[in-house]
């Protein structure tokens, strides 16, 4: 069978919803916030006092060679005769600060644009600036309120900004705030940014809303076919909502391209198979990693694989890793299923032994296990040894009501064939 290319697959996994980006809130930019814009793109440009602009001049040569401690010096060192050649003085000393000490650079920067005298450029980076700043600071409010203050500065819509405002809310934990920003920066994107969904899963998974983290992956998916951990997600995001079918197509599509790698993968995809009744696949799956090394193998591996097995009446591979478990656990009930197994292919001794095992081990189940050892013992036609168990089954009170139906069965069949019970 010819496979099918990762971004079919994706279609289809996604047929059943539409894909669009819906139109989001964004930053209100009114027309007086656009006339106030536009005034200041115009406004005359300014130049700092000869004592300040001979300071500069001397800071930044020092700067350029990299005496950043000089430079700043110069710098605290002069005074403005104006409010413009402060705030300009304030501009320059943040951003030699930025790269040595955060928060001293926060101070004069949040100076620098106080009065909002700087030009347009030089005013918008210092917003941008100061918000970055207070952001690798922890200073999360305060840079939402600084990227929403330049965005409304400078009228633009930067999806980069977006995603930053988003993030703040994101460390905060506000995360049903990260919602709108997010979308508006995924809106405003030239092209699809992986970063931007995949902060909009985390917000939506950690708000516990599991159908829209859904339909986010979906189109992740979509965008973005043959990033493998987006499959992995999808996968396991459906079992969220409950709806393991999409969750196996999705894990299916993912392990024919070789996406599933770790353990807990894997394992996700063999429960799959279970969960959607097809129980000899899951115990395949389980079974070809536990003995590539891929699959622990451990007390939950081995019942899971031989449980899978039996639901699928491959009732010899079940009695084999239900052995498998006998042995690593020396559990009475593991012995007992295995005879189960083997009686119900009529390997009546192996079941005998099983059983006998399981009574050696726990005698808590004593009834059940002497009517199954009964049986195996009345169908190779051993009918003493059948009566000598379900004599024993009589005793526990679990399961003498059981034993009456049988008890005249055998009884016939001993006489038929002259035997003494």
């Amino acid at each position: 069978m010819k496979k099918l290319s990762l971004l079919t697959s994706a279609l289809i996994v996604a047929a059943s919803f539409s894909f669009s980006v819906p139109a989001m809130a964004q930053v209100n930019i009114t027309d007086a916030d656009r006339a106030r814009i536009e005034e200041r793109k115009n406004r005359k440009t300014q130049l700092p006092g000869e004592r300040v602009g001979r300071a500069v001049t001397k800071a930044y040569e020092l700067y350029s060679e990299e005496k950043i401690d000089e430079a700043l010096q110069v710098l605290q060192e002069v005074r403005g005769g104006n409010d413009f050649d402060n705030a300009f003085l304030a501009r320059f000393i943040g951003s030699l600060y930025a790269s040595k000490d955060t928060k001293q650079a926060i101070k004069y920067l949040e100076q620098a644009v106080k009065s909002d005298l700087l030009s347009f450029s030089d005013h918008s980076a210092s917003l941008r600036l100061v918000a970055d700043l207070q952001s690798m600071e922890s200073m999360h409010k305060d840079s939402i309120k600084n990227y929403e203050a330049w965005m409304k500065f400078t009228g633009e819509q930067d999806p980069d900004v977006y995603l930053r405002v988003a993030n703040a809310y994101y460390q905060l934990g506000d995360y049903k705030n990260v919602l709108t920003p997010i979308d508006n920066a995924i809106r405003y994107a030239k092209q699809p940014n992986k970063q931007y969904y995949m902060l909009k899963m985390g917000a939506l998974y950690e708000s516990k809303n599991y159908p829209k983290t859904v339909e986010t992956v979906e189109t992740m998916v979509q965008l973005f076919p043959e990033e493998r951990q987006y499959w992995v997600y999808l996968g396991n995001f459906y079992t969220l909502v409950e709806d393991y079918q999409k969750s196996l197509s999705a894990l299916q599509i993912a392990y024919n391209n070789g996406y599933l790698q770790s353990e807990s993968e894997l394992k996700t995809l063999g429960q799959m198979y279970a969960n959607n009744n097809i129980p000899h696949k899951a115990a395949a799956i389980y079974e070809k990693y536990m003995k590539s090394g891929k699959i622990k193998k451990d007390r939950t591996m081995l019942n899971a694989i031989a449980s899978n097995f039996q639901a699928a009446r491959e009732f010899g591979k079940a009695a084999e890793y239900y052995g498998e478990l006998a042995k690593m656990t020396n559990e009475a009930d593991a012995y007992r299923r295995q005879g189960m197994a083997y009686l119900a292919i009529q390997k009546y001794n192996d079941a005998i032994k099983a059983f006998d095992a399981s009574l050696a081990i726990d005698s808590r189940d004593a009834g059940k296990i002497h009517m199954s050892l009964m049986e195996a013992y009345f169908y190779q036609g051993k009918y003493r040894e059948a009566n000598a168990a379900l004599q024993a089954a009589k005793r526990d009170p679990a399961t003498e009501r059981q034993t009456r139906s049988w008890q005249s069965y055998i009884n016939e069949k001993a006489r038929v064939k002259n035997i003494s019970l």
